[in-house]
Order: structure tokens, then C-alpha cells, then sequence
């Protein structure tokens, strides 16, 4: 999960320069590439990586393909994706029915009792690989910032992860087993969702009319739930602009009961992807804690318009636990 560092030798000490965020973000596209549909890392992968990116730049402009060259961009660069996972469907179908059978997602979507058709499955992977790429490169950027600025939650969150890694053999990979060992920083994950808010919120229509607190929401209106209303209420989490993982620990006394904790919705709606993201974030963090320390590189603010992202992409000076001294921005 670490960033494939490129090594430059310069005397006695290595020094690194890499783009954290979009490196997190490459990182986060390929894993979710490899659950899909068990392709490995390679020219492939990074080609279609490139155009989505372009496809996730158009959601942030005016849909007028006339006027904006940054949306027609965009929806080229969303045909070829759906052209070349096309062609990936169409053939796992053809190994499918000829008894070649992966364990990915979309086998499950090609042998279930669902009936998709190619086009349903080629927009249903579409859909994911968006969900997957910016969101969960960014909530590991700002887990980053967030841990360096409380240091306590740091110094307690290396003790965890050295306790399994001393348990270990030396690159041996984690197990289920290790991640569910680690309640210190499932804590923190919680509280990076809470303070984020990558996603603020969710429209959902009236199927009835809705009486609420002496309103009435019509049947057929539109609805839009605020995660970060509610997620930053000081009724629900005391002092709740503050970073504070050990909130979610038993009886802090600092969050409400109820169903006031929703980064990745609820109900039949709720996001596919939500275990899979706390797994990449926690797994990031463990390999990140045990063999790197790192300073922030400069001052950088946390912004949440049009999306929450932070304004200089949290550039950090990175040391190797072994003092071999590597430089990430």
C-alpha cells in the first residue's frame, strides 16, 4: 500500500520528491482496479487511470460542452473508459460461460441472478471506479494532516501498529486477523471520516409526504441530507470541529447515541465500498507509522468547496524510521 518511492542517491543520503496526494490517488486506483477485476498494476491500468481523471475533472464544471473544454473533455475521455471496459466484460463473459471463473467483482456480477447486461455492468463498474478513486486518496491525506497535528493520537497510534508489526516476520504481509487487532485505529478512522466529510451529503426524493418538526416535505420534493451538518453539530460530538479520536472510544462521554454517524450513508443505499475504504486507510496507516516519521513541508488549510480537499495537497518532509531521509510533496 506504501508509494512505489523512485530512489535518487546523492552522496551518503537518498533523497525522494513525490506528489503524496496524487501518488495516494494512483495507489487507491489500482487496488480498486484489482478488486474489480483482477487486473495488476501496469500500462492498461494507468492509461485508464489517466482518463478518469479527466472524467472526474468535468464534475466540477458547467455542462456545456460548447463553453467549457474542460466537460468535453470529459465525456470523451468517459467513452473510451466505457469502450475499454467493454471490452473487459465482454470477454470475462466469454471466459465465464467457458468455466474460467475469477474471484473479483465482476465475476459476481457476470454469474449472479441478476441479469445485468454488459451495458448495466460496464456503468455499475464506471460508477465504483469513480466513488474509489478521489475519495479515499484524499480521507488518507487528511488522516496524514490530522495525526500530525495531534501528536498524542499519533504516539499512541505507532504503539499499536509496532505491537503487530513485532509479531510479525519482516515484510510479511497483514491478515484479517491484524486489522481487526487494531481499535485505536479504527477510533481514528471514525473521527478522519467525521472531520472530512469527503462526501457532505446525499439527495434523496420524497416518496411520501414527510411531517417533520411542523414542516412538510412534500411527496416528489427533493431532499438533500447534510452529513456535515450533522457529523460538526455540538449536540451530537462535544467539541466537534476538534480532532479527537479517543471520542469513539467506550464511554468518552463526547458522542451521542443514536444514528448520528453516517460518512458512508445508511440503509439499502449504503456505499459498497465503506469496509473497503476503512481497510485501505488502516492498512496505509500501518505501513506508513512503522518505517516513516515525517514533518509537514509547509503550512497548508483544509477546504471543503468544491469538494473537501486540502489547498496545496498536504506536501510533508519524510524521514525513514532507519534515518534514510526522503522528501514528499
Amino acid at each position: 500500500m506504501l508509494p512505489r518511492f523512485r530512489l535518487q542517491a546523492r552522496g551518503p543520503v537518498s533523497h525522494i520528491r513525490v506528489a503524496q496526494h496524487f501518488t495516494l490517488a494512483r495507489i487507491t486506483f489500482e487496488l480498486t482496479v484489482k478488486q474489480l477485476m483482477s487486473f495488476d498494476p501496469g500500462e492498461w491500468t494507468e492509461s485508464l487511470r489517466k482518463e478518469y481523471v479527466l472524467v472526474i475533472e468535468g464534475f466540477f464544471t458547467v455542462a456545456l460542452p460548447i463553453f467549457s473544454t474542460t466537460y468535453s473533455r470529459a465525456i470523451k475521455a468517459r467513452t473510451k473508459v466505457a469502450e475499454a471496459l467493454s471490452l473487459i466484460v465482454k470477454q470475462r463473459r466469454k471466459q465465464s460461460e467457458a468455466g474460467e471463473k475469477k474471484k473479483d467483482m465482476l465475476e459476481t456480477l457476470l454469474a449472479g441472478d441478476y441479469g445485468f447486461s454488459d451495458e448495466h455492468i460496464v456503468d455499475f463498474l464506471l460508477a465504483l471506479l469513480v466513488a474509489g478513486y478521489e475519495t479515499t486518496s484524499t480521507i488518507i491525506t487528511l488522516a496524514v494532516k490530522f495525526l500530525t497535528e495531534t501528536p498524542l493520537a499519533l504516539a499512541q497510534l505507532k504503539e499499536e501498529h509496532d505491537q503487530i508489526r513485532a509479531k510479525k516476520r519482516e515484510n510479511e504481509a497483514l491478515e484479517w486477523s491484524d486489522y481487526k487487532s487494531m481499535p485505536f485505529t479504527q477510533c481514528v478512522v471514525n473521527e478522519t471520516l467525521r472531520v472530512a466529510n469527503i462526501i457532505g451529503g446525499i439527495f434523496r426524493r420524497a416518496m411520501t409526504d414527510i411531517h417533520i418538526k411542523g414542516y412538510t416535505i412534500p411527496k416528489g420534493w427533493k431532499v438533500f441530507a447534510s452529513f456535515r451538518a450533522v457529523h460538526l453539530d455540538r449536540d451530537h460530538f462535544k467539541d466537534a470541529r476538534s480532532f479527537n479520536p479517543w471520542r469513539w472510544q467506550e464511554n468518552s462521554g463526547t458522542t451521542s447515541a443514536g444514528n448520528v454517524f453516517t460518512p458512508f450513508g445508511g440503509g439499502p443505499r449504503l456505499c459498497p465500498g465503506y469496509e473497503l475504504a476503512r481497510v485501505e486507510l488502516s492498512v496505509f496507516l500501518h505501513h506508513l507509522v512503522t518505517r516513516l516519521s515525517w514533518v509537514p513541508a509547509e503550512e497548508d488549510k483544509l477546504v471543503f468547496f468544491p469538494t473537501t480537499r486540502t489547498q496545496k495537497r498536504y506536501p510533508i518532509n519524510v524521514q525513514r524510521r532507519n534515518h534514510v531521509h526522503v522528501q514528499v510533496v
